[in-house]
């Protein structure tokens, strides 16, 4: 089963998302250049959203997070829950990624970003401070840079010999904290259920991504616009005259299509792990419904406080099917909306009437093989369109398609 959102969301003059230059970025699409705004960039838009952490919190779930700092993280956790000094914690927070096979090159950070659940880190923090390992893991751990010939040891090997150093049985409680295990492993936080966690030292512990986003793309062939700016010292002698700074920042003005599907089997398989299958299916159908809030209402910050691009969707799409494959509907726009003079020929508009259009061109071509269940349509009243839902009726109707849904 999928859950589909497709909503068209029109932009004042921004630059949300920029590249390398500063620019915002950008793409072509059908041979026309479109504003774009990134998967990655939308993505921690909405976990970090306060829609989606209510939800999964009022749900009873758990929340990621991702960081180079979980030694700062289990240090502070180990020392105020379980009253451990400060050094002895630091040690034993260290040791922790070591069992993992984890580096820590600078000594305070990981070597990348690991994606972690809170209550993952209560568990590494537990394990620890365990009476049976404590003497263990708070003893500092070293290995020799040479090898037995007096050759350098590549990264690999320490951090293989680091983890070698440990007894199986703690190594091993460790690891399935985070473990793909289904008989050991915990239940994942919500936003690593659903965007999913990869390390590169250890697969068995990465988690399949039950949600996919894509690349917002504008249903606009773009402009880049520049804005010149200058500022003058508030402090500035009244004989002189002139800015002391200037400078140019791009911009521009867009109609975004924005799509994202969930596949539910391996949403609920996520949560499954030390639940039944009601639990699981219950969690993940409120992480259905924190992502649907979120991607709604959370918006990227980029030069916000230049911009102020405070423009919330007119036009929301959610589909749930319970055969065939999602559809995105980005083909809809190969060819660029263009907005015309007269009234109802703005860009919203017209890229709600192309998106319906291609909508029920593909309903038609593939008839009961799209195995649409639900397919809600919520908008801001758009001209000589019929009444649709409200954000609120949105929200509701889905809840109801889902899965165990109250009928």
């Amino acid at each position: 089963m999928f859950f589909e959102l497709h909503i068209l969301q029109n932009f004042a003059p921004c630059n949300l998302n920029r590249d390398d230059s500063n620019a915002p970025k950008d793409c072509y699409f059908g041979g026309f250049r479109r504003a774009r705004i990134s998967s990655q960039c939308i993505k921690r838009s909405i976990r970090t959203h306060s829609a989606f952490k209510d939800t999964i919190q009022v749900a009873g779930g758990d929340e990621g997070v991702r960081t180079k700092r979980l030694v700062k993280e289990l240090t502070d956790t180990i020392k105020k829950t379980y009253e451990k000094n400060e050094g002895a914690s630091e040690i034993a927070a260290k040791n922790v990624l070591r069992c993992l096979g984890i580096g820590i090159p600078d000594e305070q950070k990981s070597e990348y970003l690991l994606y972690i659940g809170k209550d993952e880190i209560k568990h590494f923090a537990a394990i620890a401070c365990n009476d049976a390992h404590w003497n263990e893991m708070s003893t500092p751990r070293n290995v020799d840079p040479l090898d037995s010939k007096g050759k350098k040891k590549s990264e690999k090997e320490k951090k293989k010999e680091l983890k070698d150093s440990f007894s199986k049985e703690l190594a091993k409680e460790i690891a399935n904290v985070i473990s793909k295990d289904k008989q050991n492993a915990r239940s994942y936080a919500a936003d690593i259920a659903l965007f999913g966690r990869m390390l590169a030292d250890d697969k068995n512990m990465n988690v399949d991504a039950a949600c996919q986003v894509a690349h917002a793309i504008s249903t606009n062939e773009v402009e880049m616009k520049m804005d010149f700016y200058t500022a003058v010292d508030d402090l500035l002698p009244e004989e002189e005259s002139g800015s002391d700074m200037m400078g140019m920042v791009e911009f521009n003005s867009s109609c975004y299509y924005r799509y994202a599907q969930i596949n539910m089997d391996i949403l609920k398989n996520n949560f499954g792990f030390g639940k039944d299958k009601q639990s699981a299916q219950k969690m993940a159908n409120e992480a259905v419904i924190g992502f649907l809030k979120a991607a709604i209402q959370a918006i990227p910050t980029g030069m916000q406080n230049s911009t102020a691009a405070h423009n919330q969707p007119s036009y929301i799409r959610a589909v749930v099917r319970s055969q065939g494959a999602p559809w995105s509907l980005a083909n809809a726009f190969v060819h660029p909306v263009r907005a015309g003079r007269k009234e109802g020929e703005d860009l919203i508009t017209r890229s709600v009437e192309k998106i319906e259009s291609y909508f029920n061109s593909m309903k038609e071509f593939y008839g009961e093989e799209a195995g649409i269940d639900a397919d809600l349509i919520a908008s801001l009243g758009l001209e000589g369109r019929r009444k649709d839902l409200s954000f609120t009726e949105l929200v509701n109707g889905i809840r109801t398609a889902l899965p165990g849904g109250e009928k």
